[in-house]
């Protein structure tokens, strides 16, 4: 089994699932996988006891997931071992939204599927490792979570998805809007992501970034990136971030960069007029 191969459907099931759509999550169930919950006392096995579970839970929740971070994989000849982590908010019709960092771990094996000559991979085993106290009417979503849990702080923050090797050899699904930042680290052979309280040095230069992800990141010296819309002010020679943070413009680049910044700010103004209008129309 190839593990980038691997880790990227996780990562995918895992984002398609909490956006409520289950297709991929059922498709590569094992027919013996065993499934644990995140509460106490959730336990399934077999496909089919899964597939009979889910059809019986109707929920009204919706999820915003953040950042992906792959803590663990590693392979065999025909299995995997992915860990994923990333912050997960569920949010309630009530309008009451609740954050908790999440952990989930799949064991993958390749099986021989009916009407297939070729083997495919399934994952034999979902862990869902962070432990909350069950309600008793709660079978496999949290619906009653928020008469557990009160004062948590949503994660909103949405974005294109980008991916980031990460020096500490974890994986990183990055969503864009987070990243409010970038800068060379001391040696120029990596980066630093500057995402509000965390930081991550990642294995690619600001140099290949740029490249790598045309658009999404301006160019406001030779050692930084900036993302345009967490700049609040362009000043001589200065560029000002949300978060206080004060990075240099050459003076040969100022003017080029003053110019980006304007169409940005001048297509962000237009984009949200546009979507105004829409929702009037509405």
């Amino acid at each position: 089994m190839k593990v980038t191969e691997v880790v990227r459907l996780s990562v995918d099931i895992v984002q398609a699932y909490y956006r409520n759509d289950l297709s991929l999550f059922f498709e590569y169930l094992d027919e013996a996988v065993l499934w644990y919950g995140p509460a106490e006392g959730q336990f399934l096995s077999g496909r089919q006891a899964i597939l009979e579970t889910w059809a019986k839970e109707v929920h009204t929740l919706s999820f915003t997931m953040g950042n992906t971070r792959v803590d663990h994989a590693v392979t065999g000849p025909s299995s995997c071992e992915v860990m994923l982590s990333f912050p997960i908010t569920t949010h309630y019709i009530s309008g009451e939204s609740i954050l908790m960092d999440q952990i989930i771990h799949i064991t993958w094996r390749e099986r021989k599927i009916e009407g297939s000559s070729e083997k495919q991979p399934r994952m034999l085993v979902i862990h869902i490792s962070d432990l909350y106290q069950k309600h008793e009417s709660d079978t496999i979503y949290p619906v009653h979570f928020n008469q557990i849990y009160k004062g948590f702080l949503p994660i909103t923050e949405i974005g294109r998805q980008i991916y980031f090797p990460g020096v500490d050899r974890a994986d990183y699904y990055v969503l864009s809007n987070s990243v409010q930042w970038i800068e060379n680290s001391p040696t120029s052979r990596h980066a630093i992501l500057h995402m509000g309280n965390e930081s991550i040095e990642v294995a690619a230069t600001v140099h290949a970034i740029e490249e790598e992800y045309p658009g999404l990141f301006l160019r406001c010296h030779s050692c930084y990136l900036v993302n345009p819309m967490h700049v609040t002010r362009v000043k001589r020679f200065n560029v000002l971030l949300a978060d206080g943070t004060d990075l240099p413009i050459p003076e040969k680049k100022y003017t080029a960069f003053k110019k980006e910044m304007k169409e940005y700010w001048a297509k962000s103004h237009a984009s949200r007029k546009s979507a105004v209008t829409q929702q009037h129309e509405e």
